[in-house]
């Protein structure tokens, strides 16, 4: 029985790598029936219902690993003081993960009650915060798409109100989640900082993005100055965007730039848009940092079909044709090469 136990085991993981969800979920389920499924098994059962897009799978594990006494470590060892044997911060944080994997947001509060049950059970951590502010970020920025689709599918014109819904009950959460981490004594990090500017952001909410930055302190790296520079592309508000660029120095990266390039873009300010652009144009070729689609695309925008946009087009299809040229000869043998080089 021990032999068949640990066959199951591991033909669960070779399916599972193999991306085969199907057969990977027939096999946890095998295990779970036998008692051998551990904490691990349950953490890839997640990730593979995640990526299979299969939610009825995730509330099916969520139910069971409420209810279950006790599950397998996987390692002989007596969980922590104020821990669960049922379920760690790690399961945790993959249940929201997979909760969160839902675009169109309508897990948000399933995201929520995990939180609130690892909180409740002593074991929420950054990490476990951080996942659910991601999936509040994420049921924002997919309410859109999802809304487009079901228009395609014939739903009802009432979905308009779903994007407006949306934002606010993830804000609501997100204001929730600052608060009951500062009462708990959880430490914030980057992305904790990243995930609710995106938040704010995408909802409107620029002042409390601000706000989050400035709170951010040391912890505040690229990726948080990116986020609210997008945040504030997103508002209009190029002011805002161009001095959190100026903020980040040389720690400034092509994603810095062409958000700050698309606020340039969107704004409505009184500011020398051409004169602004082409000093991000110039601090970006410092910099060494190579104009990409993104950033031509609103360069042109900021232009028009002036003497700027018009030699910005010749440059993009000069770079065009360079590249082009070393892919064709990197196809080349090396004797063809040689040969035309000489010529």
């Amino acid at each position: 029985p021990g032999a068949k136990r640990m066959e199951v085991r591991k033909a669960f993981y070779r399916a599972a790598k193999a991306r085969q969800f199907q057969a990977a979920w027939d096999l946890l389920a095998s295990a779970r029936r036998s008692g051998v499924a551990d904490k691990h098994m349950y953490g890839v059962g997640l990730s593979i219902a995640s990526s299979a897009g299969r939610t009825g799978w995730v509330d099916a594990l969520w139910r069971e690993l409420r209810q279950a006494p006790e599950l397998r470590r996987t390692r002989e060892r007596q969980p922590s003081e104020g821990q669960s044997a049922r379920l760690n911060a790690p399961l945790c944080t993959a249940l929201i993960t997979a909760f969160g994997s839902d675009r169109d947001g309508s897990r948000l509060g399933s995201c929520r009650a995990v939180l609130q049950w690892a909180v409740e059970h002593g074991i929420a951590n950054t990490t476990t915060y951080n996942a659910f502010l991601h999936c509040a970020s994420r049921s924002i920025g997919g309410t859109a798409s999802a809304r487009r689709g079901r228009r395609r599918g014939g739903a009802a014109a009432s979905d308009d109100t779903s994007a407006t819904d949306a934002a606010a009950l993830a804000v609501a959460m997100t204001d929730q989640a600052l608060a009951q981490m500062g009462e708990l004594g959880v430490a914030r990090d980057a992305r904790t900082a990243a995930s609710a500017i995106t938040v704010y952001g995408r909802a409107g909410r620029l002042d409390r993005a601000r706000d989050v930055y400035e709170e951010s302190g040391d912890v505040a790296d690229t990726v948080v100055g990116n986020a609210l520079i997008a945040a504030a592309a997103r508002a209009g508000d190029a002011v805002l965007a161009l001095d959190t660029l100026a903020s980040l120095g040389d720690a400034a990266s092509i994603v810095s730039y062409n958000a700050a390039l698309q606020a340039l873009v969107k704004s409505d300010q009184s500011l020398d848009r051409v004169a602004h652009a082409l000093e991000l144009r110039r601090a970006m070729a410092e910099a060494g940092l190579a104009e990409d689609e993104a950033s031509v695309s609103s360069l042109l925008a900021i232009f028009g079909d002036g003497p700027l946009g018009e030699e910005l087009l010749a440059e993009r299809s000069l770079q065009q044709q360079q590249q082009q040229q070393q892919q064709h000869q990197q196809g080349q043998p090396q004797g063809q090469q040689q040969q035309q080089q000489q010529q």
